[in-house]
């Protein structure tokens, strides 16, 4: 006798085939990850998750630096494991391996405020020129370093300046607080919280606060 399938079971196969579908979605198709900068060395997502909003589930597939620009509580939580609250300040930095195991997670935005966040996906993955020296001044601190990046945090006083020489590695710098002038080749930019600058090897680079405030940045140095 053959196996008949209840009529019911037929409609729910396009439900069920749109949730799988869902379930596989790419980062750069989830509608609250914006992709807004993308060259040989990086991709930059842009994610804004609205109060008491959660994102589809997505898959983030390369190795990534995450850089947190709200103060926010949200929730996290990969497919099949339970989910897990955090809690993060403006300038907070986390280096994640997705390109060595793929995650796919929702996120929702459990604060008051918008949760604003950058995912920082490391493109290139050979290292030419290893010969970049540690940043070694006043106001910039190391946070951590991975194969192919190191992270920093700029405090950036009333009034003060930063210089840093040609090197053989890219830079990213990133406005968590305040205005700050950026200068490189003649060119010239102003940044404010959640803007972002990419700087090509072998560039000068001077970073002016705007005097009237303090501002802190995160500089990504890339290899």
């Amino acid at each position: 006798m053959k196996n008949h399938k209840p009529y019911w079971a037929f409609l729910l196969m396009p439900f069920f085939s749109y949730n799988m579908v869902a379930a596989q979605l790419p980062v750069e198709q989830e509608p609250y990850h914006k992709i807004v900068f993308e060259n040989e060395y990086v991709r930059i997502l842009d994610g804004l998750i609205p109060v008491h909003d959660t994102t589809l589930a997505h898959i983030h597939a390369a190795n990534s630096v995450v850089v947190f620009l709200s103060k926010s509580t949200f929730g996290i939580q990969n497919v099949g494991e339970k989910p897990v609250v955090t809690e993060v300040s403006p300038g907070d930095i986390v280096y994640r391996t997705y390109g060595e195991k793929p995650v796919n997670h929702k996120v929702w935005n459990q604060d008051i405020c918008m949760f604003h966040f950058m995912v920082v996906e490391l493109v290139k993955q050979d290292i030419e020129n290893d010969t970049c020296s540690i940043i070694s001044q006043s106001g910039i601190n190391m946070q951590w370093q991975k194969k192919l990046v190191r992270a920093y945090k700029l405090d950036i006083t009333k009034g003060k300046n930063f210089n840093l020489p040609k090197s053989n590695c890219a830079y990213l710098l990133i406005d968590i607080s305040g205005i700050i002038t950026v200068a490189s080749s003649g060119n010239i930019r102003t940044l404010q919280t959640g803007g972002f600058v990419f700087f090509p090897p072998q560039r000068e680079i001077k970073i002016n606060d705007n005097i009237k405030e303090d501002a802190s940045c995160v500089l990504l140095e890339l290899k």
